[in-house]
């Protein structure tokens, strides 16, 4: 779609980035022959295929595997040091073998363990959701994290496109967001959360939290149900339960291991089945669902090598693994993309939509575009006409292990000094909007 039939077809873009899983693990059975056969996916036909092989620190070769959904004892190495072992580019060739990631998990645990759960490739049982989502719409397979990085400098590329820091720490830093160039462009935008939004973690933040831009994912089914046209939103962000943040309003539902599968694949099923219940309204949706970044787990799909510098100093020379991505409605169609995006690549297709004339959102996505990274736009056709409702089962709302208990991380800890912040800036009205911190915080 050009900006023309983009801005005469689309009246509202819905965004879901969900926690750290990557294309392989989550939708690589689609080209398994036992599973969806597909030969347009390039995911994993064969997990006996010795290119796949990751060596331990014995020199074992460890081959990927099939697995069913479930818990996972702790969190998996998705540092930028991990991440690096992970790639194994090599300065000789230049490229990367992708074989680091039995080794990298070895290293972070100290144990060697037959099947390292990083390896583990999900079944197409354990994500009923996503993967009806991808029998029917555009599956992007070269859709990749924006840095080989953990996740918040990738949630504030994608939230900002650009990021100040390399890390994930605690509170992260106040930056240029989304959510000013949509109220700068006279955008109607709006963010739907099932827990606490990730940006509370960005002090500046915490004023804009309070408004009715930020409303509570129960609040959606009512407010597509009574709100005119004029109301409702042009640009909808949808977030999950964190889980590394340590109180809930519900449940965990973010897909972040030590979580299993099923409590997200359940969310995204409520999610996709409210919007598209309003049959007028979808007809003119646009809806993405990707990740923030691979977590450590497998793929077999090189990084692109798109550099990122920063002015502070933060640098890298490629994007990270792929994730997986999935584009939904009637301006998707049912086939497989193969164009390179990332997380800006959605920054580029609000600019279209929504920008004055032919201006590029920002020169920092601009420059990633410059390298390669297509928008959004690219992979949308405004005579696609996939109009049927997805069936989606719903199945895993019920399943699965229960969650883990939240270990103890920078991110946790950025979430505890968010809701104490949270609550000393804006008390009363604060915990009125998430009582679920009352309790936490014993007010």
């Amino acid at each position: 779609m050009n900006r023309d039939e983009l801005r005469a077809n689309v009246s509202t873009i819905v965004i879901v980035v969900m926690e750290n899983r990557s294309f392989d693990h989550v939708l690589g059975h689609l080209r398994a022959p036992e599973y969806g056969n597909r030969k347009d996916v390039d995911g994993v036909e064969d997990v006996g295929n010795p290119q796949y092989l990751n060596p331990n620190m014995d020199g074992e070769g460890i081959a990927p595997f099939w697995v069913d959904d479930a818990g996972f004892q702790s969190d998996l190495p998705h540092d930028p040091d991990a991440v690096a072992k992970q790639l194994a580019h090599a300065d000789a060739t230049g490229s990367y073998a992708m074989n680091g990631f039995a080794k990298a998990f070895e290293e972070e645990f100290h144990t060697s363990v037959p099947r390292p759960p990083v390896m583990g490739l999900m079944k197409p049982s354990s994500v009923p959701t996503t993967g009806a989502l991808a029998q029917q719409y555009t599956v992007c397979d070269r859709w990749f994290a924006c840095l080989p990085t953990s996740t918040a400098p990738n949630r504030l590329m994608g939230m900002c496109g650009f990021t100040n820091i390399r890390d994930t720490g605690t509170l992260i830093p106040s930056q240029a967001t989304v959510y000013e160039w949509l109220r700068d462009h006279g955008v109607r935008w709006r963010v739907y959360s099932a827990g606490l939004p990730f940006c509370a973690l960005m002090p500046s933040m915490l004023t804009l939290l309070m408004t009715s831009h930020f409303r509570h994912l129960e609040e959606l089914a009512n407010d597509q149900a009574t709100e005119s046209v004029g109301d409702w939103p042009e640009v909808i962000f949808i977030e999950p339960d964190y889980y590394d943040c340590p109180f809930h309003r519900r449940a965990p539902c973010d897909n972040h291991a030590p979580l299993g599968m099923a409590p997200g694949e359940a969310f995204l099923a409520e999610v996709v089945n409210t919007l598209s219940s309003d049959t007028e309204r979808w007809a003119r949706t646009v809806f993405i669902l990707t990740y923030d970044e691979h977590g450590g787990f497998f793929d077999h799909v090189p990084p692109l090598d798109v550099k990122y510098r920063n002015p502070n100093g933060v640098a890298f020379d490629s994007t990270g693994p792929r994730v997986p991505a999935v584009v939904a409605g009637p301006f998707a169609e049912k086939m497989v993309s193969h164009v390179h995006l990332d997380n800006t690549s959605i920054l580029q297709l609000l600019a279209e939509r929504f920008g004055h004339g032919s201006e590029a959102y920002s020169a920092q996505v601009a420059a990633r575009a410059q390298q390669g990274i297509a928008s959004v736009s690219e992979i949308l056709s405004a005579s696609a006409a996939n109009t049927a409702r997805c069936d989606l089962p719903g199945a895993g709302a019920d399943g699965g292990d229960a969650p883990a208990a939240t270990v103890k991380n920078s991110l946790r800890d950025g979430f505890h000094q968010a809701a104490v912040n949270l609550a000393a800036s804006h008390q009363a009205e604060a915990l009125q909007k998430y009582p679920e911190m009352r309790e936490y915080l014993g007010k």
